[in-house]
């Protein structure tokens, strides 16, 4: 009898280590939001923001917040792979971007992980047309964690980040399915692959949402995270749908720098790109 509850008292001590290890770990993760940090936005276009081709994509990373170690490798891995298909990939953390004389010459706008308030107003109305007039969006990792005072940028996602998986500390290997269907950002994956990264859950699904297709969703019965894990067995993490005449693509993924070195992840990425920009028939990876 004293065995087992020595047995038990160690197996409770073992978990409230753990349990301490991964808050500590994601309190130090969230300092780094700097909540009293003062946004910065640039207003004034940049004198050479029209891109020098027809097929311009335009890779955003502004970080009024938490920054993602990952943003550097996503830049270079996103610029590489668009050489290849004979695109020109122009990266910034301007937002004085967002107008309609340097919007309209690229083809889509990634949102590279970007976080806080980043845009003006003047600048959020700029986007909302180039996007609403035949425009494309593709949304990276955190672009569901941003501007939440943005009304348009919210219907456009179709749904919020709400927290994200920190226990086991940092970051669970889970299953990714791709879903029946045909699309850019899935077509050759694989039924179900797996990966490491920062699960989001959301606030709400998008699956049955008018416009929507659900291209990935994390098999959350393949990871143990202790908390949170609260998308109630439907989990979508990619999505995309058409806005006006322009298309908006999104994937969680991508929190690790990993993501970009992984042909899988790339295809998804590349593929959900590519569509958002309409040129996914010009190139065939």
């Amino acid at each position: 009898m004293k065995l087992a509850s020595r047995d038990m008292l160690l197996k409770i001590t073992a978990f409230v280590m753990i349990v301490a290890v991964g808050a500590a770990g994601y309190a130090l993760n969230a300092m780094r939001w700097l909540p009293w940090q003062k946004p910065v936005f640039e207003t004034a276009p940049p004198a050479n923001c029209v891109s020098a081709t027809g097929k311009a994509i335009l890779v955003f990373s502004k970080t009024n917040g938490y920054r993602h170690a990952s943003i550097e490798a996503g830049i270079k891995a996103i610029k590489e792979a668009g050489r290849k298909r004979g695109w020109e990939v122009v990266a910034t953390e301007n937002g004085g971007y967002f107008n309609e004389v340097c919007l309209k010459s690229y083809r889509a706008v990634v949102f590279l992980s970007p976080t806080g308030d980043f845009l003006t107003d003047e600048q959020q109305h700029a986007f909302e047309k180039y996007i609403e007039n035949g425009g494309g969006y593709a949304g990276i990792h955190s672009a569901s964690d941003c501007e939440y005072d943005w009304d348009w940028y919210g219907t456009l996602l179709g749904t919020r980040f709400r927290n994200h998986t920190f226990l086991p500390y940092p970051i669970p290997k889970a299953e990714i399915v791709t879903e029946p269907g045909s699309h850019p950002a899935i077509d050759g994956l694989p039924a179900r692959w797996s990966k490491k990264d920062e699960w989001y859950n959301f606030r709400e699904s998008v699956r049955g949402k008018p416009g929507f297709q659900v291209l990935l969703t994390v098999d959350e019965s393949s990871y143990p995270a202790f908390w949170p894990k609260a998308m109630r067995g439907d989990h979508p993490i990619a999505w995309a749908r058409p806005i006006g005449k322009g298309r908006m693509f999104y994937t969680a993924i991508g929190h690790n720098a990993s993501t970009y070195s992984d042909p899988t992840a790339m295809k998804h990425i590349m593929g959900g790109i590519a569509w958002a920009a309409a040129v996914h028939n010009e190139y065939a990876q």
